[in-house]
């Protein structure tokens, strides 16, 4: 069991998305048990709800409709959240899949990246006012030490055979290039950007995928994976604990600083452009709006 994170976080707003179960889940639990006000994104506002009820026996919670492949539903997620308040301390982007066959959004972008890279870029951008007036506030992008196949050319797989797994871990290493832009950008407004890994964690997520791959993964995750508590330590560690203020642009497993790779400014920078383009009118558009 990990040591207790010794921080009360009374009177702070955190926002975790993908938190109707699995690793989201249990964040959520862990920063309401420490006192702060969770507001959890859902797709399914049945499931979202009975989230908030089992969650709100550990503190205060409550759910919003979100689907963060949907640059539409982040705006509106972001519009409801500003509705109700106008600081944000906490940010924890959590929610993200992956699917054995190509899909896209309604906005025509491949859907794994949409929903890993897409919507955790466009809401931290959409957040950034209601995060800078709580400075000092973080953000906590959950990624995976699965992380690999980045080709800047062809981020949507239409070049490349579609290969579920590929896919994701491309998209895991774009989020680990974004979290460092995040920082570089976000650092003079008080506001911190880490990365954080689970580990191996035994969850639902591969509910979308078919195959000898999602079977093999199942299987492996039997016989090794954490429970998703375990796997919500460090995200929750690096979102709440007072060891981790005034880090910024690192990479966390285990409660510990690992090399988190994926530096180069220029690749970076060349991401970051490619993914406000593929948004377009449908997202970045719009990030000068206000959030609260």
């Amino acid at each position: 069991m990990a040591n207790r994170i010794e921080v009360d976080l009374s009177g702070k707003t955190a926002i975790v998305t993908g938190a109707t179960s699995g690793i989201g889940k249990e964040i959520a639990r862990g920063l309401a048990r420490l006192g702060a006000d969770v507001v959890i994104g859902s797709r399914d506002a049945a499931r979202g709800e009975a989230a908030r009820a089992e969650l709100a026996k550990d503190g205060k919670v409550w759910a919003l409709p979100l689907d963060v492949s949907s640059a539409a539903s982040v705006r509106a997620f972001v519009l409801a959240f500003g509705a109700r308040s106008g600081r944000l301390d906490i940010l924890v982007n959590n929610a993200g899949a992956w699917f054995t066959d190509r899909r896209e959004n309604a906005d025509g972008a491949e859907l794994t990246f949409a929903t890993n890279v897409l919507g955790p870029h466009l809401l931290t951008r959409l957040l950034e006012p209601a995060l800078a007036a709580a400075a000092p506030a973080r953000v906590v992008n959950i990624v995976s030490g699965f992380a690999s196949d980045y080709d800047a050319s062809d981020l949507a797989f239409t070049r490349r055979k579609y290969a579920g797994v590929a896919v994701y871990a491309q998209s895991k290493q774009a989020l680990r290039m974004l979290t460092w832009g995040q920082a570089a950008r976000l650092e003079a407004r008080g506001i911190t950007v880490n990365a954080a890994s689970p580990g191996f964690v035994k969850t639902d997520f591969n509910r979308n995928a078919r195959g000898f791959s999602a079977t093999m993964i199942n299987l492996s995750a039997r016989l090794f994976a954490v429970t998703p508590e375990k796997g919500a330590d460090t995200p929750v560690w690096v979102a709440a604990s007072p060891q981790v203020v005034g880090l910024t642009a690192k990479y966390f497993e285990g409660r510990k600083e690992k090399d988190g790779k994926f530096r180069d400014a220029a690749a970076i920078a060349d991401l970051e452009r490619q993914c406000e383009e593929m948004m377009g009118e449908a997202g970045l558009a719009h990030a000068s709006r206000p959030a609260a």
